[in-house]
This record gives structure tokens, sequence and C-alpha cells, in this order.
């Protein structure tokens, strides 16, 4: 094996377009959105490679997230051949040990349920369901019902730190959650999907933050709708605003020109998420288990 450099990147995506036609991850983010994501990443540390004379074979990449007291690292392994097991064991050990050695509290690897039971050989632990929900825009959309007492306000009317506030506030006792800065949230790409419910004296209440995007390799029909970051503050939960966020943000992302919808959600989430996006037309399409090992 040999550290990865920024030059592998379209090898590195290309060798995940391969994984989601295989049923081994979800979906591939295009090279443009992985640059972002991966500006300042230390390749010569966090990365390593294996390839031969055809190509690149396997791929780990170590990326982190810190909390105030906590570093939680991800361990992302993806091989060309779908039984190439020793290999993704050789990648994922390799994450795990550099992420113990560099501090982690945390190491997660995320893999599709009922493919890598072999974690557990290794001290990581399945400890959470993760789903992607998705729904068709074929049919009528389910009714959008304004909540009273509370206003709809898009992203160019709000100041950003207000979007800053209400999601981490939003989000704060939800698993293994991380504060965002403003630059992380990406305001102002769709700023006619990203939603806020302010009550009558404005004052910010829920949120959700919605894009569309096309995948070069994907399953799903093109483009596609993503409806991300639902969060309600908790004194303004249980009263239906996450039900008029997402059924507001259906409409207006098949007015946009989206072909499908897709979300995001712990399977084990507290507020039971799942179950309101179940009544509104999703469907579970992709189950992937987290696992996970502590260190002190």
């Amino acid at each position: 094996m040999r550290p990865g450099h920024v030059e592998d990147l379209p090898a590195v995506v290309r060798l995940w377009e391969r994984e989601v036609l295989a049923g081994r991850r979800d979906s591939a983010p295009h090279g443009r959105f992985m640059q972002r994501i991966l500006s300042g990443f230390d390749w010569e540390a966090c990365s390593r490679v294996e390839e031969d004379a055809t190509g690149m074979r396997g791929v780990a990449l170590v990326l982190r997230r810190h909390t105030e007291d906590t570093t939680v690292a991800r361990v992302e392994a993806a091989v060309a051949v779908d039984d190439d097991d020793e290999l993704l064991r050789t990648l994922i050990a390799w994450g795990v040990g550099l992420s113990r050695a560099a501090g982690a509290q945390v190491v997660q690897v995320w893999r599709v349920r009922g493919t890598a039971e072999w974690l557990g050989d290794t001290g990581l632990t399945p400890v959470r369901p993760w789903w992607r929900m998705d729904r068709s825009f074929d049919g009528p959309l389910p009714s959008v019902v304004p909540v009273d007492g509370y206003r709809l306000l898009e992203s160019a009317s709000v100041p950003p730190a207000a979007w800053v506030d209400t999601f981490n506030g939003s989000f704060a006792d939800h698993w293994r959650h991380t504060d965002r800065a403003v630059e992380e949230l990406r305001l102002g790409r769709w700023p006619e999907l990203e939603l806020m419910a302010a009550d009558s004296a404005g004052k910010p209440a829920a949120i959700t933050l919605c894009e569309i995007e096309k995948y070069e390799v994907d399953l799903r029909p093109q483009p596609v709708g993503l409806v991300g970051s639902v969060g309600t503050l908790p004194a303004h939960r249980r009263r239906g605003l996450a039900r008029w966020l997402v059924t507001e943000s259906l409409a207006r992302l098949k007015a946009a020109g989206a072909a499908t919808a897709s979300l995001y959600v712990d399977g084990k989430n507290e507020h039971r998420a799942p179950d309101l996006y179940s009544d509104l037309g999703f469907e579970v399409t992709f189950d992937t288990t987290v696992w996970e090992a502590t260190f002190p």
C-alpha cells in the first residue's frame, strides 16, 4: 500500500461508483463535491491506496470531525472486487489503527447491513442502523398544511448565524451530533429550498436544507431532490413543523425539476422521524450499519 494523493481522487470516485452498481454503497458523490469535502485533507497521513497493473484495487480514507471533547474518526474503505474481503479487512484495520494512534476517541465504519459481520472480530460493534429513504414523484404529493402561529422563511431573508444556531440547537440531543459552522451548511446554493419555520415573534423554530443533485452513476431517476437537515428546536416539537417543512420541500423539489426525493435518517431516531417519513410516502431503500469502537 502507498499513501494516497489528491490526484487519486478521480480514481477513488470511480471505485465508489463501482460499489454503487454492486450494491455496496448508496451513492457516489461527484468529484467537485469531494474536492470541497476533502479541502485540507492530509492525503499523506490519512489515506492508503492498493493498486496493480489494472489500476486502483482499494482505498481507505480516514475522515475526522471534532466536538468540544471528542474526536470521531470515520474509515471510508472501498475495494474494486466484490469478494476481496482480505484487502477490505487490511484497509479497515489500517484506518482503525491510525484513528486510535491519532487520538480519536471514537472510530466508525459504515457498511451495508449484513455484508461485514466480520467487523466484530476487529473490536467494532454494530451500534446504529442508518437508512436512505426514497420517494417517487409519480402520483400526488402529500398535502401541505401550515402550522398556525408560524410562517416560512427562505435563507436569503434570515441571517446565517440564525441558521447555524437553529441547526445546532435542533440536533444537539441527536446521536453523535457535532456542531456545524456556517460554511458547512452551504447556504445560498438553493435559496428557495432552504426553509425555516419562525414563530409569531419571528424567532426560528425549525429548518430544513434541501438541494438537487445529479449523480453520474446511480440507480435512482435523476436528478435527485435531497431533503436534508430536518430539525426542530426542542421548545417547538410535536406541533407538526417537520411535516409542514417536508411536504413543502417535496412540492418545491418537484417544481424545481427533481425526478425523485431522498433523505437520510438514523434508524433509531429517538423522535420517530422514520415514522413521519414513511407516512409521507418514503421507503427504506438502503440499509447501512454503523460499526463503532471507542477508545479511552
